[in-house]
């Protein structure tokens, strides 16, 4: 009889609050902003059928490049990573991966960079199934027209997120309307951002 595969899980503390992590033996598993206790625990019991266990101890390196990445620090979150998904999912995850800090990449660019430029929409749905918020910078993923497109965390994080890279003005602007102004529209200017 094979034994019970397992899960770690703890909560780290940020900025914005809470961000939950899961693991396996074989790397990290899921990150989520904004959620409860109850919903990653939720989450992973979906996912896979394991023993779930909650050890803090278990993502100090997370906890540690996370701290350094909201400092404003540029980190790259080069850990081993348990990726759960359809090929296709995969291929696009390990394509936002490689998104550099302060740079941007839209869905279209995606579905090209993975080999398959008219599966737009799909990638756009792969975008936004990532099981792991900022490791995976799913957040550097616009639409061409320059437009955020989604965020699962909400848009305001997603600013946050992109101000803390220096592709948006800085966190801690509480007026949105004139970030909206400041936030370049044009392709031409966006394309100082986006990652080739």
């Amino acid at each position: 009889m094979n034994e019970m595969e397992r899960v770690y899980y703890a909560s780290i503390d940020s900025p914005i609050g809470p961000i939950w992590a899961a693991a396996t033996d074989a790397g990290l598993l899921q990150v989520h902003l904004r959620w409860s206790e109850d919903a990653i625990l939720s989450a992973i019991k979906r996912r896979i059928d394991a023993q779930i266990i909650h050890d803090p101890g278990r993502f100090e390196e997370l906890r540690g490049l996370l701290e350094a990445y909201f400092d404003g620090e540029r980190v790259a979150f080069d850990l081993p990573l348990d990726l759960r998904g359809t090929d296709f999912q995969k291929t696009v995850w390990r394509a936002i991966h490689k998104i550099p800090y302060g740079k941007l990449s839209s869905y279209g660019r995606l579905a090209a960079a993975v080999g398959r430029p008219r599966a737009v929409r799909a990638a756009g749905n792969a975008v936004g199934a990532n099981p792991l918020a900022i490791v995976i910078p799913c957040h550097r993923v616009i639409r061409s027209d320059g437009s955020l497109g989604g965020f699962g965390g909400g848009l305001d994080l997603k600013r946050y997120l992109l101000g803390i890279e220096g592709v948006l003005p800085p966190p801690g602007r509480r007026d949105f309307q004139s970030l909206e102004r400041e936030y370049p529209r044009t392709r031409k200017d966006l394309l100082r951002y986006f990652f080739e």
